[in-house]
């Protein structure tokens, strides 16, 4: 924690760049897809030279919240469920991609999936993401801002 008791800028699991214990995930848009490439690493492991299935669910997880960021909004899961197809291997290059299929009033809904690099389906996932209450959003929108995001989304109360 800070001083001013807020927790650090940048240390989300997922992406955050600060986090020792992280994934360090890094998005970006192609065309209406939230897409990420990603290594395994070690730590990662759950059975021998398997990724575990909670980090595996973690990544579609922040892919479907940076979807919902780049969609100019902020939100967070409501629902996650998340079909396994094959076990995903510690050595293979991973993408995986979120898009936006719907949204109604302060839900949205995705899909996700993850893939590896011969693009054979290892994961695939539907969500649905609540929108934040506009302070909570606006906080958010103005710390992303203050550590360098100038794409954060501009809240309207």
């Amino acid at each position: 924690m800070s001083r001013d008791g807020a927790p650090p800028p940048r240390m989300c699991y997922g992406c955050g760049a600060e986090n020792e214990h992280g994934l360090h995930m890094e998005f970006r848009r192609e065309g209406d897809r939230t897409v990420c490439d990603f290594t395994p690493v070690e730590f990662t492991q759950g059975y021998p030279g398997r990724m575990h299935g909670g980090v595996v669910s973690t990544m579609i997880d922040e892919a479907m919240g940076w979807a919902v960021y780049h969609s100019k909004k902020w939100g967070t899961t409501a629902r996650l469920a998340v079909r396994y197809r094959r076990p995903v291997d510690l050595s293979s290059r991973l993408r995986v991609e979120a898009w936006i299929t719907n949204e109604r009033h302060r839900l949205i809904e995705l899909r996700a999936q993850v893939r590896d690099e011969s693009g054979q389906l290892l994961a695939d996932s539907e969500g649905t993401y609540m929108l934040l209450d506009p302070r909570t959003a606006s906080m958010l929108s103005a710390l992303a801002r203050h550590v360098g995001r100038e794409d954060a989304p501009e809240v309207v109360p």
